[in-house]
């Protein structure tokens, strides 16, 4: 048998500019690549590949590379696993009942581990967790709530323990709803709505917040369903898109009454804060 090829990690510290110019290439090479951004300014780029590809990234781009051992995998997996996310100081995502942490905020979100449609870890959720918790901070309790594509819940649940009255959770894939709902009852969260259907048809009423971790061309769709039910004061949160996607769906939230109040990037993924635009012209929303 075969011995196992050695896989390496490349990492190169780049500017947005260089990104811009090189991905394409760099994936080229690796297949996929990694983005995370420790600042500003910069961005950290890393790529598993074996020897041929880490001896040319470094040949063709420079950075360099770092042997993994022959348990990277296993290791891996240990890492991830019991780790828990903390969502601000108000809420603690974990796959056990008990983290295993000396210090947890007042309110606990169990979901399992390896369960089907996100358990938080994933940019595009934790980002629109953490909107969520800071946006949801000045709201009085019983606020309503509408999570489009809800997937494992873990939105809307947030949401309840953020403080949300009624909670609409939608998704048009019945296994989806399924687990959302096992995840309630595991937490033991009630005035929950879980429906199956499409978004588009589904959703009716005024609500305070809306959360939509969908992909670009359906956020898109269901922008004006957005604006019709969402209060006037309202908060949008919308996540599931790419970096190179992001000029043009904020040219279309314009287009339909949306403003941007901040923009969360991690890696290839990006979550925005929508509010409705003020009536008056250069008027800033608080």
């Amino acid at each position: 048998m075969a011995a196992k090829q050695p896989i390496f990690i490349w990492r190169k510290s780049v500017t947005a500019v260089w990104l811009r110019e090189n991905e394409v290439k760099v994936n080229a090479i690796t297949g996929i690549a990694v983005i995370e951004w420790p600042a500003k300014k910069r961005l950290t780029l890393e790529a598993a590949c074996g020897t041929a590809g880490a001896n040319r990234l470094v040949a063709v781009f420079g950075g360099r590379t770092e042997k993994l051992p022959r348990d990277w995998l296993k290791q891996f997996l240990a890492a991830g696993r019991n780790k828990p996310l903390f969502i601000g100081k108000r809420l603690l995502i974990s796959e056990r009942e008990r983290p295993s942490i000396s210090e947890t905020p007042p309110s606990l979100l169990v979901i399992p581990a390896g369960a089907a449609f996100g358990t938080g870890d994933h940019a595009t959720t934790a980002m629109s967790l953490r909107l969520l918790e800071r946006i949801t901070r000045r709201l009085q309790g019983g606020w309503r709530m509408l999570d489009a594509g809800t997937g494992s819940g873990i939105l809307a649940l947030a949401g309840r323990r953020f403080g949300a009255g009624p909670v609409l959770a939608i998704d048009h894939d019945p296994l989806a709803i399924s687990t959302a709902k096992r995840n309630a009852q595991a937490n033991r969260i009630r005035g929950m709505k879980f429906v199956v259907g499409d978004v588009r048809k589904v959703a009716t009423g005024n609500f305070a917040v809306i959360t939509a971790n969908l992909y670009s061309e359906l956020l898109t769709e269901m922008l004006p369903v957005f604006a019709r039910n969402l209060d006037s004061e309202g908060s949008l949160i919308v996540s599931g898109l790419l970096r190179a996607q992001e000029a043009d769906l904020i040219r279309r939230v314009g287009r339909h009454g949306f403003e941007v109040r901040e923009t969360r990037r991690r890696g290839k993924w990006i979550a925005l804060w929508l509010r409705r635009r003020s009536s008056r012209t250069g008027q800033k929303r608080p």
